[in-house]
This record gives structure tokens, C-alpha cells and sequence, in this order.
């Protein structure tokens, strides 16, 4: 039977014809399995496999921090003694948010009726209950474990008896070097969109090219992004990378790997190797990055740097940039690039094309991971030998001079 308002037949004939009549008014069902990141959600268990950033160290002073990550309120802080906690926002008792509690020698205190807990949720007092109660031991405030790592404070989220070793990084472990933890404003303070239409941005070298090479930059791109570039990718059971090769004017070849992981991180070289100078250019990336889902249609970012004397910071770490329609309009970034596929792209609308491999490649690392969790098995990229805990990071810049590749081809 035909549809009165869009039938079969017309829906054909003006794809054939390119006219928007059935397709554009249209919008199908986003990639759940993908995107969503609640409790009970494909991805949203997965993500509750790894750790996640959700704010810097600095910001745990004397006053909790409320936060919302994966969908799940939460009330972050550091007690007198110095450890961190991370507890579900609010009181088990009657609800009331933690972000108004009183930090304590030994956890934090409910402002409401002053019912005490520590970083595991454990309730230490409970004022308003006879001295010789015991109640306390029968309840739990909800709680993650929590670890900080070079100015950043890590969260899991999920089965204590699944719960892997934080990992890290091989560029930040020289504990001579001087690291810089930030929040990564490119796309907002908070952005508006899903999470993995910015991670993925991490895998496709076109997008250099095309929005900082072929327009103007706003974080200041060099020029060889401009010239176009041949790229392979290659992925390991953890990550996916491209490798973007450009020939320069002068007879130099620029190598430049980027590399996401699963499921969040991601370590991009610095952008304003020219391709000019082999000796000071060749390096490996010095920053590792990652996206925490908010929830399904917000994000936000974090950095952890290894600051180079000399050498800018990969993004601007002190706030968002912000500018008036008409100049995004006019000199659109990253920020307008990826929030403008919509609070979560459609990906039955994409016409995916071989410069997408990156994203491919990732796309089905996800599926995969999702797969092997529902098997009972651990995902990629779950680290659970101490003598594995330090990921070795593919990213960085290499620039080789005409006269070397001369003698190598």
C-alpha cells in the first residue's frame, strides 16, 4: 500500500533525479550501539570498561564539584588528607546533592542531615541516629574508584571485578619533564554534540587539508596543510592511525601519524610543523587527549601535555574562543565542522569514501569491543600486566630532507 504523503516510487525517482523531496525532510535513527552512552547501552557499557578523565586535579579544592559523565550525575572532591573521591551527586539518604556537602578530614559531609562519607561510599556517621546505631554500615553512597594522573583526576565506571589498570603513555613519562593538564576548548566549554563525531575527527587527514589547509586556520595550521597529501592508515587491536605524507615545494617529504585509541583517547602531533626543517621538526607528538561523553549530545575534552620550551601549546587552554556568527561563517574550525553534523551525526546518511578508512577502521574497532565485552571477554586496549601499563604512542612528525630522499629512492 502506498503512503499518502511519500510513496516508494516517488522516493526513488527523485533520488535519481538529486531532488531533496523525501530525503532531506527525512532524518533516520542515529547509531544508537555506537553513540549512546547510558547505563545498559552497548557503548555505554563499553565505555564503563576504561577509565575517563572528568576534571583537573587544580580544580579539587575546598569545595566539591558537581559533574555529569556518561549520563550519570556525580559530586567529585578531595578530602583534608588528600585522596579523591568521586561519589554518585546525591545522598543516598534523601537525595540531597553532595555539591553543597562539607569536605572533611575523611570524606564529605551531606549538608542536609550530615550523614559522612568516604571515597568508597562507606558511611562514617550518621549525626541525627542513636549512638549505638550501627545503620550506618547497612548503607553505601554510590562510588567510583578514581586516580589522578599527571594533573588529571581518572574515573571507572564501571564492575569493580572487571576493572583494568589505568594506562599510560610513553611521551608523558619522563618525570623530569614539565606537564601541562587543560581543558580542551576547541569545541566549547562544553560541546555540543556526541562523542564520537569528535573522536573520530582524530582519524581523518582530509579534514586537514580540506577546513586548516585549504581555509583559513584559527589555530594557526602551517601552509604544507594546504598541499594535498597522500595518507594510509593502519590500526592495531587499541588504535587506529593515519599517516599523512606531503611532498613539499622545497623537495622535503612531511610524515605526519595521528592516532586515536579505544575508546576515547587520541594523540595528534603539533600542527605548525612547516616541513622546512628535519632536525627541529621531526618529533613525536607531545600531547595526549581525550573525549568524555557528557551524555549522548554533550562532550567535553581534556589535554595532558609535555611542555617544550619554546613551543605553543597544541590548543588554547585558557577558554573557549568566542566568535560572532558571521566570522565562524566566514572562518569555520573544528568547532563548526563537528557540531554541525547535527547533536549526533546520522550515519545512515554518510557516503563514507575511501579517505574515510580511519573512520572505518574505528567504527568497526567499536563493534568489535562491544562484540568481545558481550562475549565476557575484555575489550581492546584493557591493561590488566602492570608490565603493559605504558602505551607506546604511534603520533609525531617527520620531516625528511630532499637530499636524504634522494639517496633513498
Amino acid at each position: 500500500m502506498k503512503n499518502d504523503v511519500l510513496d516508494r516510487e516517488s522516493l526513488t525517482l527523485t533520488v535519481s533525479e538529486g531532488s531533496g523531496y523525501g530525503r532531506n525532510a527525512i532524518v533516520p535513527e542515529e547509531n544508537v550501539r555506537l553513540t549512546h552512552v547510558e547505563a545498559g547501552t552497548p557503548m555505554g557499557e563499553l565505555l564503563r570498561r576504561y577509565w575517563h578523565p572528568i576534571c583537573m586535579s587544580s580544580e579539587l579544592s575546598d569545595l566539591p564539584k558537581y559533574l555529569k559523565i556518561l549520563n550519570e550525575e556525580l559530586v567529585a572532591y578531595r578530602d583534608k588528607s588528600g585522596k579523591v573521591g568521586v561519589l554518585g551527586a546525591h545522598c543516598c539518604h534523601r537525595g540531597t546533592s553532595l555539591e553543597y556537602g562539607r569536605i572533611e578530614e575523611n570524606g564529605l559531609r551531606c549538608c542536609y542531615h550530615g550523614w559522612l562519607y568516604n571515597e568508597e561510599g562507606k558511611c562514617l556517621d550518621q549525626p541525627g541516629e542513636p549512638d549505638a546505631s550501627d545503620y550506618k554500615d547497612e548503607v553505601r553512597q554510590p562510588w567510583y574508584p578514581a586516580e589522578e594522573y599527571r594533573g588529571l583526576v581518572f574515573i571507572y565506571m564501571g564492575p569493580l571485578d572487571k576493572k583494568p589498570l589505568l594506562p599510560r603513555y610513553d611521551i608523558l613519562e619522563d618525570d623530569d619533564a614539565e606537564y601541562l593538564a587543560y581543558r580542551n576548548y576547541s569545541r566549547g566549554a562544553v560541546a555540543a554534540c556526541n562523542w564520537l563525531q569528535l573522536h573520530e575527527n582524530a582519524a581523518d587527514p582530509v579534514h586537514i587539508f580540506a577546513l586548516h589547509g585549504m581555509n583559513e586556520s584559527l589555530f594557526d595550521f602551517a601552509d604544507v596543510m594546504g598541499i594535498k597529501p597522500k595518507f594510509d592508515f593502519v590500526r592495531s587491536d587499541r588504535h587506529v592511525s593515519y599517516i599523512r605524507t606531503t611532498d613539499t615545494e622545497s623537495g622535503n617529504r612531511l610524515i605526519r601519524t595521528s592516532t586515536i585509541f579505544v575508546p576515547t583517547g587520541k594523540c595528534i602531533p603539533p600542527p605548525e610543523v612547516a616541513g622546512t626543517d628535519p632536525e627541529k621538526e621531526t618529533e613525536r607528538a607531545r600531547m595526549v587527549g581525550w573525549w568524555t561523553p557528557v551524555d549522548n549530545e554533550r562532550t567535553i575534552g581534556y589535554h595532558i601535555e609535555r611542555i617544550d620550551p619554546g613551543k605553543r601549546i597544541f590548543q588554547p587552554p585558557d577558554g573557549e574562543i568566542i566568535r560572532d556568527y558571521e566570522e565562524t561563517q566566514r572562518v569555520p574550525d573544528d568547532w563548526e565542522a563537528q557540531v554541525s553534523q547535527r547533536p549526533i551525526a546520522r550515519h545512515a546518511l554518510e557516503h563514507l569514501a575511501s579517505s574515510d578508512r580511519g573512520v572505518v577502521m574505528f567504527r568497526r574497532i567499536l563493534n568489535e569491543a562491544i562484540n568481545a565485552m558481550e562475549r565476557g571477554e575484555d575489550p581492546p586496549g584493557t591493561i590488566r600486566d602492570p608490565a603493559d601499563q605504558i602505551v607506546v604512542v604511534p603520533s609525531g612528525n617527520e620531516v625528511i630532507a630532499a637530499h636524504d630522499l634522494e639517496k633513498i629512492q
